[in-house]
């Protein structure tokens, strides 16, 4: 495979396409090359000695989105990618790429039997949707549905809890827990601050203050 011919497709494909109107444009683009990037750095740290498809990894997680926003967007982007990459990769690399893809939102460690391929493309897809970029989805999707201020407040503060603990639990690597967790932890510390200075208060105001 030659990535960079391949990245072009990827690009033109999908860097000016919306996953959906409230989204900006190329998110799932942008995503794509987020997650590439951490697959692979997760593929080193868990599994050092498996270095043969870190390619694979890389093509999978740009355009494991291409047909977001369709019912079955899994199954149709793995067709789509197919389609698109005959004649960039072997046969067998294709298969490996579209294997990806077709599972990719298919979560469920206790009964994955799934290739270590495939586990790491999932945590590292769903791992880019926590931390800052939770907090930055958060504000494009207040905005988008026309919600208010107070009614994001509402769910991190009421229904984000729970949410979390099963996104938790569709994680493959214990790593990945950890990574997980650290970023849901800077999001909650946001959400508390958060509560407070949306009510006017001052954050730290018994520090600020002496």
């Amino acid at each position: 495979m030659i990535l960079s011919a391949i990245k072009q497709i990827a690009q033109a494909e999908m860097e000016n396409k919306r996953s959906s109107p409230h989204n900006e444009r190329g998110d799932k683009y942008t995503h794509g090359e987020r997650t590439a990037t951490l697959a692979v750095r997760l593929r080193q740290l868990v599994l050092p000695d498996e270095r043969g498809y870190d390619d694979i990894l890389t093509v999978a997680a740009w355009l494991h989105d291409i047909s977001n926003g369709v019912d079955n967007h899994w199954t149709i982007g793995a067709e789509r990618v197919r389609e698109l990459l005959s004649g960039h990769c072997t046969a067998e690399e294709l298969g490996q790429i579209c294997g990806i893809i077709a599972v990719h939102d298919d979560r469920n460690p206790e009964s994955n039997n799934y290739s270590n391929a495939i586990k790491i493309h999932q945590d590292a897809d769903h791992l880019d949707h926590f931390g800052t970029l939770d907090i930055w989805r958060m504000v494009a999707h207040t905005i988008g549905f026309d919600n208010t201020i107070n009614d994001a407040l509402a769910y991190y503060q009421h229904q984000w809890p729970e949410d979390t603990a099963r996104w938790r639990g569709e994680l493959n690597f214990e790593l990945s827990r950890k990574i997980f967790d650290d970023r849901t932890a800077f999001a909650a510390s946001f959400i508390e601050r958060f509560t407070v200075e949306l009510t006017g208060g001052i954050w730290n105001e018994e520090i600020l203050i002496g």
